[in-house]
């Protein structure tokens, strides 16, 4: 039975990891190079962001006074506001020679209101490797395969886990250090397993809530817990000002940023100016690490007077917990130290997928292919469960396994079966094989 099993297991493992490889190692390069995307910005543009600290920031009027002076033409959406005295005002602004959707931003020296020059908000080198690994610039086709592989990772995760269960507890070597001074290609399986276990609950972690910014399993995840996969609804609801008004008034708008920063000291202030006459001043405090937004202020345009606020604190545990999403998924949750950690786990994840493939590719027999064989005996009952456990909460797996599952049938339809000589190895030659586990 365990033979059956280990076979069975170790099948899907090389399947799904050889198919996979390709995606993940596009997802886990482009995740390695976003980790750090504000860092390399700042650097990238460090006459931009950074300023001489004055002793207090002037009103965030007088700053945005300052912009439309030295550009009339732009006009000005959404001001950022940073704590730090040494880095830029930002103000997004809509330019009529931009096409409509363009985030153009104009950066100034919160205390001195000089203009330190103009800018794209978003770095066009991020906004590509951003849409690679949401979409392999293959539009909504692209994201369904970036989902189906984030989905299969679990299998390879859960089967990597069970590929690895030593035999016995009290071995190290081959287990949980690698076998330095041994073949390389023992060297290289210990570092492929071993490196595994180790991120996997990393790893884990960043293909669950890399599935909340996905199509399929979304709509099912809502479908199934009230759209707890949402953004929290109160966090985007925006009141109206009491009195409406033509313009944007600066008492105003200095009093809600005075009002924001006094509530939130140490978070940054995004303040989106209203658009039409009965629009409110809409401000969301965010923090470099802890939940993506740590606040929202709705306050009145003419008076200043706040109408409204919403603290994460205050929300249902599943709109809280929703906040952690993107924080966790990007490694920000607690500041540099998760960066670096996700970062690590990126490369890990790439590094699996090429040493598994030169593992398959320097094992395989010569003239042959090196697939392992299937398994006539009957699937054990725990693997079915987890099976179809993991079709059920992945709804892509579920959908490939039906489209593998036909396409074998057919195969095997209308094709001889090929002999065990032309076939592959049997799983005596799995990296994982038990006989070749353990101390050496």
């Amino acid at each position: 039975m365990f033979h059956s099993l280990y076979r069975r297991v170790w099948r899907w493992h090389f399947w799904v990891g050889l198919l996979a490889c390709p995606v993940l190692l596009v997802l886990s390069i482009t995740g390695a190079l976003y980790t750090f995307r504000e860092e390399i910005e700042n650097w990238q543009r460090s006459d931009l962001t950074f300023v001489e600290s004055g002793s207090l920031a002037l009103p965030a009027s007088t700053q945005l006074a300052a912009a439309q002076l030295a550009y009339p033409d732009w006009k000005p959406t959404r001001i950022t506001l940073s704590p730090d005295s040494q880095k830029a005002t930002v103000i997004l602004v809509d330019r009529p020679d931009k096409p409509a959707g363009t985030n153009w931003a104009v950066f100034v020296n919160p205390a001195t209101a000089a203009i330190v020059g103009d800018s794209d908000a978003r770095s066009p080198f991020f906004t590509t490797v951003l849409k690679i690994h949401r979409t392999l610039f293959a539009g909504t086709f692209g994201r369904i395969v970036v989902e189906s592989t984030t989905s299969w990772t679990f299998v390879l995760l859960v089967s990597g886990v069970c590929l690895w269960w030593p035999q016995n507890w009290r071995h190290v070597s081959g287990v949980w250090l690698p076998r330095l001074r041994a073949k390389p290609y023992t060297v290289l399986r210990d570092l492929h397993s071993i490196a595994g276990i180790l991120f996997a609950p990393v790893l884990g972690l960043i293909a669950f809530t890399g599935l909340f910014f996905t199509i399929v399993w979304l709509w099912s995840f809502n479908a199934v817990t009230d759209n707890a996969g949402n953004f929290p609804r109160p966090l985007l609801a925006a009141l109206p000002s009491a009195v409406a008004g033509s313009g944007i008034q600066s008492n105003a708008l200095d009093r809600a940023a005075t009002e924001a920063s006094e509530r939130y000291p140490h978070d940054t202030l995004t303040i989106q100016l209203p658009k039409k006459a009965e629009d409110s001043f809409q401000i969301t405090a965010r923090h470099g690490s802890g939940p993506s937004v740590s606040g929202r202020l709705s306050v009145d345009r003419s008076s200043g007077t706040v109408l409204g606020e919403q603290r994460a604190e205050n929300l249902s545990l599943p709109e809280q917990a929703r906040l952690y999403v993107l924080p966790i998924h990007m490694g920000t949750i607690g500041g540099s130290g998760t960066k670096v950690l996700a970062f690590l786990a990126c490369l890990v994840l790439a590094g699996l997928g090429i040493s598994g493939v030169w593992m398959w590719l320097r094992r395989r027999p010569m003239g042959a292919t090196g697939f392992p064989r299937s398994s006539d005996s009957p699937v054990p009952k725990a693997a079915v469960i987890t099976i179809v456990w993991l079709a059920v909460v992945f709804p892509t797996v579920g959908l490939s396994l039906i489209s593998v599952l036909v396409g074998e049938w057919v195969f095997h339809r209308f094709t001889r079966r090929v002999s065990p000589n032309e076939s592959a190895v049997d799983t005596a030659n799995s990296p994982y094989s038990p006989q070749l586990r353990g101390p050496s």
